[in-house]
């Protein structure tokens, strides 16, 4: 018995024969509300108004209009009567006959004379099958509300870059009335470049259209049974603008800072230089010592205005092919008065083929030197680093190895995170940003870095960038 305020299906048993839809009625009066009509011609007439069953069950054969004609009319009469579940009930055993029925539209069949056990399941099964399909419709139209309320813009990108499906949000945006069966490359370019990052795995970069800045977020979908973009637009246009706003005044403050750091730098070079005559061995330690703090604070006010474009979002890079051996020795080269202070030993391993990436010169330079620079740092004097450029098949890898102190494993996770540092760092100069700084550039780059670490046996960092295509 079904539980009592329990919703019970309406189930109509449309047959001529009085004894067998009483038969029927009797077999599913228990679970549902059951009503019995005697022919095809009374369903069709009740079908036409008011309450509707959720499943019918058909004679096959009654005078008049057939339980073959119900079901072409129920499919045939528009969306009011296509959830009804329609169950034959047929005398006929032939193959062809039963293909007739199932292709004017009934859901299953039931050879005469049958079991009510067999009924009752047949039934059920119908019934079932419409609750999940209502359960599909309402999350359809629960979700299709959502989409249509959500302020973000939201469209749907086939594989090949047609545009389907767009909320009201990305109607208002897009220049088009209609964007369905359009390629986006027409309706908006920028959104094109954006998606071709997204499928080369690489950050999307904000989309600009009329006085707005839009950024823009992909996943994949099953859309229609194939494969999809859900593309969403927001509009973080005047969150750019905050952020520019305070880069600016991070660069204001940078530069007075700069400014009297680099005035007392000239001096010291001016005194090492001889400007007053000779100095003490003394004054000149001390001298020393108040330059390498100077650069060192020099650096640190660097490496904040580097985070503070990292986060603003507004870095902008100067991409172009650079080939990473290159860099690697210029890196060196700017390094080498510190490398020969700490009576380091370095060596290099460089491919003879191209090390070329797509990338900007000044930030992967700005990688390869914090790598370095850290490398320095933290090996013991007449310590050996080792650099190593190395070519992939779809990659560069370079890396930077030392025999410093190493790096505990419960420190490895979080190296890469802001103001993150080793134990083993207490005494060392900076401001803690360098890594961090080194991962954004690398990832922003398409790329991934990491670091290979043990205490007592020194440290790898590497990073990988893709290789650049070759030109045909």
């Amino acid at each position: 018995m079904s539980p009592v305020g329990a919703h019970r299906p309406a189930v109509w048993i449309v047959d001529d024969s009085p004894l067998d839809a009483e038969r029927a009625r009797k077999a599913l009066d228990d679970r549902y509300d059951v009503e019995c009509l005697p022919d095809g011609s009374v369903a069709i007439e009740r079908l036409s108004s008011g309450p509707l069953p959720d499943v019918l069950v058909l004679d096959w054969v009654m005078p008049g209009v057939s339980g073959i004609e119900v079901c072409q009319y129920v499919r045939s009469a528009g969306p009011a009567l296509e959830k009804i579940s329609l169950l034959l009930l047929t005398g006929h055993q032939r193959t062809e006959q039963i293909v007739e029925g199932l292709r004017a539209g009934a859901n299953d069949y039931l050879a005469k004379p049958y079991a009510d056990d067999e009924l009752r399941a047949r039934v059920a099964a119908l019934v079932r099958t419409r609750e999940l399909l209502d359960r599909v419709t309402d999350a359809e139209s629960a979700l299709a509300e959502i989409l249509e309320a959500t302020p973000d813009a939201l469209f749907v990108v086939d594989a090949r870059g047609v545009a389907g499906y767009a909320n009201p949000a990305a109607r208002r945006v897009l220049p088009v009335d209609e964007v369905s069966g359009l390629p986006i490359s027409q309706i908006l370019p920028e959104v094109s470049t954006a998606l071709a990052a997204a499928a080369a795995d690489r950050p999307l970069p904000d989309v600009r259209y009329r006085d707005r800045i839009y950024s823009p977020t992909t996943r994949p979908l099953v859309w229609r049974n194939e494969p999809h973009l859900l593309v969403a637009l927001r509009d973080v246009t005047e969150q750019r603008r905050a952020d520019a706003r305070r880069l600016d005044f991070y660069s204001v403050v940078a530069h007075d800072l700069r400014s009297p750091m680099h005035a007392v730098l000239l001096r010291l070079g001016a005194l090492f230089r001889g400007s007053r005559g000779p100095l003490s061995t003394e004054l000149l330690d001390d001298l020393r010592k108040i330059d390498r703090s100077t650069r060192s604070l020099v650096n640190m006010v660097n490496d904040f205005l580097d985070m503070a474009r990292m986060e603003a979002t507004v870095e902008r890079f100067d991409k172009r092919e650079v080939d990473l051996a290159a860099v690697l020795d210029e890196a060196l080269e700017e390094l080498r008065p510190l490398i020969e202070a700490a009576k380091l030993h370095v060596s290099t391993v460089k491919p003879d083929a191209s090390a070329r990436v797509v990338g900007d010169p000044r930030r992967l330079s700005q990688v390869v030197s914090n790598l370095l620079g850290n490398a320095i740092k933290f090996t013991p004097p007449s310590g050996s680093i080792k650099a190593t450029v190395q070519v992939e098949p779809s990659f560069i890898a370079t890396s930077v190895e030392d025999d410093g102190p190493g790096i505990a494993a419960d420190e490895l996770p979080g190296i890469f995170e802001r103001f993150s540092r080793a134990a083993g760092s207490t005494g060392i100069v900076g401001s803690g940003l360098g890594l961090m700084i080194a991962r954004q550039i690398v990832e922003a780059h398409g790329g991934a870095i990491g670091v290979e670490s043990a205490v007592g046996h020194g440290s790898r960092f590497w990073f990988r960038l893709p290789r650049a295509l070759a030109k045909s």
